[in-house]
């Protein structure tokens, strides 16, 4: 009976979590976003137990900021993160690339990336937009399982989870359909050779390609071009 009971509240943490983070990656929450737990809990028609234990884990994920006294908000996005996480990106999935190229032969795994390889979208289709974000995913992720690293792994997954949002601006704001789809093609041709040192070299160039992308999305953004740039501190004491 208890391991019942358990079971059910980590079913109703799970269901939570996975409906926060969805708002937040399809940008329903917009960065600095705010919103209650009460308000959480009414959505999903749960008590806050399982939506506090939600967000302590959106916390740790850094998609989630949570203050005692003015409530929660989806992490804002700044252009220091963004230059930090796409370059941790970059370093784990050259490795995770290089990795998969020397090990990689299983024939059901190279036709799943396959299939996944050729997902594309269309950027005035938000339902198109959320199927590719779910399947490029899949795709790095299990280029990365097939490296055989599972700590890697693990790191580069939940760094593509908080790029997802990112990855949206980007698409939302730029056409780069057809140069994803070649870019997989590129990476996965390199991993079928079982050539390291090319896949290290384009997941390295497919990483700043997409970082780009979504600087170029930031950019475009019309929030972007309407913010204020404060620069008292970087001043104070000058003359």
């Amino acid at each position: 009976m208890a391991s019942e009971i358990l079971d059910a509240d980590v079913s109703r943490t799970s269901r939570a979590y996975r409906h926060i983070k969805r708002r937040i990656i399809r940008l329903e929450i917009p960065p600095g976003g705010t919103f209650t737990e009460a308000q959480m809990a009414a959505e999903l028609g749960l008590s806050k137990t399982p939506v506090r234990e939600a967000l302590a884990q959106l916390r740790r994920e850094r998609l989630v900021e949570i203050d005692s006294r003015s409530g929660c908000r989806a992490a804002p996005v700044t252009l220091k993160d963004t230059m930090e996480l796409t370059a941790f990106r970059g370093l784990l999935e050259s490795e995770a690339a290089s990795l998969a190229a020397s090990r990689l032969a299983d024939i059901a795994q190279l036709q799943a990336l396959e299939e996944l390889c050729q997902s594309s979208y269309h950027e005035q289709d938000p339902a198109s937009v959320d199927e590719f974000l779910e399947r490029n995913t899949a795709f790095h992720c299990m280029i990365a399982r097939a490296g055989g690293n599972d700590r890697l792994a693990s790191a580069l997954e939940e760094a593509l989870h908080q790029l997802e949002r990112l990855f949206r601006i980007g698409l939302l704001y730029t056409s780069r359909a057809l140069e994803i789809v070649h870019e997989h093609e590129d990476l996965l041709a390199a991993i079928k050779a079982g050539d390291a040192d090319a896949a290290r070299a384009v997941a390295i160039a497919q990483a700043r390609a997409s970082q780009r992308m979504i600087l170029d999305g930031l950019l475009a953004s019309p929030d972007i071009l309407s913010a204020r740039i404060g620069m008292g501190a970087t001043l104070a004491g000058r003359p």
